[in-house]
């Protein structure tokens, strides 16, 4: 059965007129709950404040505004950074200087000893040398395949 707003008259004879004034309050609390909520939904309109201050300005151009929000943001992150001492920089800098030359040298003699393979491969006397480094190139390549499979 729909709730209604009145009762029908016989129940309303039987109530005494306290409990009528009662629900009377109840329902005038009611709708007003109801109001305040609806002018709570209602947004309010306010003027923003002009602020000609130089962060105002900004704040109200989106595109500064994003800069802005971008250069902060390095900034604090920037804070965040925990830097190594001057004797970690200078161990981790001589450990790259280390690991770039030594892998300089390598592929310079890598480079040397393909140059002299080929060119052993293209000279008519000495075909049969370059066969036989690549026979051995291959064996080399294929036992080291064979014993490091499992590592793989």
């Amino acid at each position: 059965m729909a709730r209604t707003r009145f009762r029908s008259i016989a129940e309303q004879k039987s109530d005494p007129p306290a409990a009528i004034a009662e629900r009377r309050r109840q329902n005038e609390r009611a709708e007003e709950a109801v109001e305040s909520a609806q002018a709570a939904r209602k947004p309010s309109v306010r003027k923003p404040e002009r602020n000609l201050s130089a962060g105002g300005l900004l704040s109200r151009i989106p595109v500064v505004r994003g800069v802005v929000a971008y250069f902060r943001d390095v900034a604090s992150e920037m804070q965040k950074v925990t830097w190594p001492s001057r004797e970690e920089t200078s161990r981790l800098t001589s450990v790259v200087l280390g690991v770039t030359a030594a892998f300089a040298v390598g592929l310079g003699l890598l480079d040397a000893f393909y140059s002299w393979w080929f060119r052993q491969a293209f000279h008519a006397d000495s075909e049969w040398i370059f066969l036989v480094v690549a026979a051995a190139v291959a064996v080399v390549v294929s036992g080291g395949y064979f014993a490091l499979r499992r590592y793989i």
